[in-house]
């Protein structure tokens, strides 16, 4: 918040009596609960934006059995990509720990996968693998700046709840019928069952499955769409 490193938080915790006291953490890696620290530096003069600071929440999960894991990224930044072919970007503020983890979840043969991305002015979002990052920058101040991308087609929307995932739509190989009582989205994509004959079945029962929400998505709606205008 502050752009400063782990020195000048020990000198103002040296200097200043009324400095928060640590939340948890360790000797050398202090944790501090944000409320009062956004107080404290407000109240002496070390920040100058009495407005709320925006963040983005990652989700990221590394494959291979591991665990998903939750990161806070402040001041985000976030570039979608228009075309299936281009990669989406986003970076933030972390500490150096918490940089880590991630750089580590995607330095996998095949990156990391978002379960869930919730940042300022877009819907929860989820990316299926391939997730990598790209740059980390530090500031002068101390601050850590990172940056994972991740190809724009497999960005889709995320599923509600807590655990996130990515929400996938499936295009039949045959288009649904006027009986047809399963779910129908504005691309065309159906949700198949296996006493559905109109979608094939529960072994083979899509043409295709895309990202709910991603490019490919918005593409067939926009083409669903366009022909009905035509016709009408």
């Amino acid at each position: 918040m502050a752009r400063v490193g782990r020195a000048a938080v020990v000198n103002w915790r040296r200097r200043h009596a009324d400095f928060p006291a640590p939340a948890g953490g360790t000797d050398m890696h202090r944790r501090f609960d944000r409320a009062p620290v956004v107080a404290w530096l407000l109240a002496h003069d070390k920040i100058e934006v009495p407005v709320a600071m925006p963040s983005a929440s990652l989700v990221v999960h590394g494959g291979a059995g591991r665990p998903a894991s939750r990161f806070r990224l402040d001041d985000p930044h976030l570039d979608l990509a228009d075309d299936a072919g281009g990669e989406d970007e986003l970076s933030g503020w972390l500490t150096d720990a918490e940089a880590d983890e991630p750089a580590a979840l995607a330095a996998g043969t095949f990156g990391a996968s978002v379960d869930r991305l919730t940042a300022p002015g877009t819907v929860p979002l989820a990316v299926l693998g391939e997730v990598r990052v790209i740059e980390r920058f530090r500031s002068g101040s101390g601050g850590l700046r990172l940056t994972p991308a991740w190809p724009a087609g497999l960005r889709g929307t995320a599923a509600s709840g807590a655990r996130g995932g990515l929400v996938r739509h499936g295009v039949a190989y045959v288009g649904p019928g006027e009986g047809c009582v399963r779910k129908r989205h504005d691309c065309g994509g159906v949700v198949p069952v296996s006493w559905c004959q109109e979608h094939g079945d529960t072994v083979g029962p899509v043409l295709e499955w895309h990202p709910a929400g991603g490019i490919r998505c918005t593409d067939l709606a926009g083409r669903i769409a366009g022909d009905a205008a035509a016709q009408a």
